[in-house]
Order: structure tokens, then sequence, then C-alpha cells
């Protein structure tokens, strides 16, 4: 017996619909998505975080004297500068695949029946060509970035309002670039396409609906971090308290990066915390441009629509075998 999954992906879908797709897949899913996430990508994110926090703290008690910054500090800040984009390219490429493979899965699979065998094996064709797809992304906004530099470096001693238009044009193309590409990634899970043939796919499927795919990513944006706020309030409180301590007893903030082992402890229990946090916040964002996905692959190849056809058919044809 075929199982036929409760939500239709590939589907026309206005905006509030997109959303409300988004809720009720977390809602039907929620127990067997979330432990996928935490058993595959969850270990890695939560060494990522302690990593970074590590750095940071490293970084924090160096101090922001200039005339004591020496080569040792200047390695530390590019220690955390080159970890941080590692980490994003990592963490741009980890959970969209545990995603979007759960997603693959759920279209032939009851949510109980889908085990993390199923995402993992899915995984293996895909991890590799989402982190080539970041490096690509990151290459092409690089390359933005240094040509509009040096125009408003040259047009700097010239003429201010160069300098602005300049401006102004670096962050529409960085926008423009950034909204459109957010699709490469359930292109190349979904298709089973490469990083270059996606960022093509990409260009040809937002046409004439960027501003909704805009308006979709701001608005789950905002309401991921609002969310993602809430997990990062017991570190901040924690700080909080170091703060207040150690204002009472002078003013010498240096310490607060100084923990005792029991503070390290906490700091590995808040990474977990926030690593669960970024899990849930990126999972909103990541659906909802699914769902924009298969709303666009249908507006503009009737997929989902077609496979109803097929359907129908198959059915008479069983019908007919049937009666003769």
């Amino acid at each position: 017996m075929n199982y036929t999954p409760e939500i239709e992906f590939y589907k026309k879908r206005p905006f509030g619909d997109k959303l409300n797709a988004t809720f009720v897949f977390l809602r039907e899913n929620a127990k067997p998505y979330f432990k996928a996430q935490l058993l595959v990508a969850g270990p890695i994110l939560l060494l990522i975080t302690i990593i970074i926090n590590q750095f940071s703290f490293d970084f924090m008690s160096m101090g922001f004297n200039a005339e004591d910054f020496t080569l040792s500090d200047a390695s530390k800040f590019f220690k955390l500068y080159g970890l941080i984009l590692i980490s994003g390219v990592i963490t741009g490429a980890i959970m969209p695949a545990v995603t979007y493979t759960y997603m693959k899965k759920y279209q032939t699979l009851a949510p109980d029946a889908i085990a993390n065998s199923d995402i993992t094996q899915g995984l293996a064709g895909k991890i590799f060509n989402l982190i080539g797809f970041n490096i690509l992304i990151a290459l092409i906004i690089g390359l933005v970035v240094l040509v509009f530099s040096l125009l408003i470096g040259f047009s700097a001693t010239s003429s201010a309002f160069l300098v602005v238009i300049f401006g102004l044009g670096l962050i529409v193309l960085m926008l423009y670039f950034g909204i459109t590409l957010s699709l490469g990634s359930s292109i190349i899970v979904f298709e089973d396409n490469n990083p270059i043939d996606a960022i093509g796919r990409c260009f040809r499927l937002i046409v004439g609906k960027w501003w909704s795919t805009f308006g979709l990513i701001v608005v789950v944006g905002i309401l991921s971090l609002i969310i993602n706020q809430l997990f990062g309030i017991p570190r901040a409180i924690f700080f909080g308290v170091k703060a207040f301590t150690a204002f009472e007893e002078g003013g010498d903030f240096t310490n607060m990066v100084q923990m005792t082992s029991g503070e390290q402890l906490l700091n590995v229990l808040f990474s977990v915390f926030e690593t669960f946090g970024t899990i849930v916040t990126n999972s909103l964002v990541f659906i909802a441009i699914a769902f924009q996905y298969f709303n666009l692959v249908e507006r503009k190849e009737s997929k989902g629509l077609m496979s109803q056809i097929e359907g129908l058919d198959q059915a008479s044809e069983a019908e007919d075998d049937e009666v003769y």
C-alpha cells in the first residue's frame, strides 16, 4: 500500500499558506524531525558552538588596549573570524541537508517510519554538494564586496555622491543574491543537482517572485530571531550576574571571561540549550524556504498537477484491467 503524505508539497500557495504549511509540517513531524536533527546535526552544531564560545572568551580576555595589541592577539582574532566563517559554511550545509532529506523521505514514508539511517544515507550524496554550494556563494559575495569596495575607495577622493551610490548598490546586490540563492539547498536535495547548476536554477525559479521570497524570509527570520533570543536568556543572565558582581567588587570587568570549573560546566549546558534553539529557529527558515521552492516549481512547471494526472491515468488503467 502506497503512503500518501498529509501535506502536499508541490502546490501553489499564497503567502499565508506557506507560513501555515511550515508550522503544520513541524507540528506533525516534531518528534521524528527534531530527533533526526539532534542526533545527526546536533553533535556537529554543539561542537561548533562550544569552540566558538571558547575562542570568543579568549578574544575578550585580551582587552581592548591598542598599545598592548600583539601578533598573538591578532592571531586569536583571525582564528575566531575564520572559525565563524567555517562554522557558517558547515551549519549552512548540515542543517538544510537534514531538513530537506527528511522532507524528501516524508513524501514516501510516514513520519514514524522515517529512521535516522534513512537520513544519514540520504546525506551521503548531498552534504559535499551543499558545502560546495556555500563556498561558491561565499566566493560570489566576496567578489562583489571586493569590486564595490574598490569602486568606493576610488570614488572617495572625488565624489561623496558616488560613494553613496556604490554603497547602496553593494547593499542591493548582496540582498538580491542572498534571497535568490537561498533556494539553492532545496534545489540540490530535491532535484539531486550540483552546486553550479543549482545557482542557475535559483535565478530561473525566482523570476517574478523575488519579493514574495524576500517577504517570507524576512517574516520567518524575524520570528526565528525572537525565538532564538529566548534560548540565549540563560547565558545573558549568567554574564549579567558576573558583570554586576564585578561592578560591586570595584568595576574590574577583565575577570568576566575567566571561569571556574563549575562555570565552565554551565557554559557547556548553555551551549547545549542554544544548539537546540539554533535547530528550532533555523528549521523554521529552511522549511519555509522549502515550501516557497515547491510553490515556485508548481507555478512554473506544474509538477504536482502532472503527478496527479499520472495518478489518475494509473487508476484508470487499473480499473480497465479489472473490468476487462
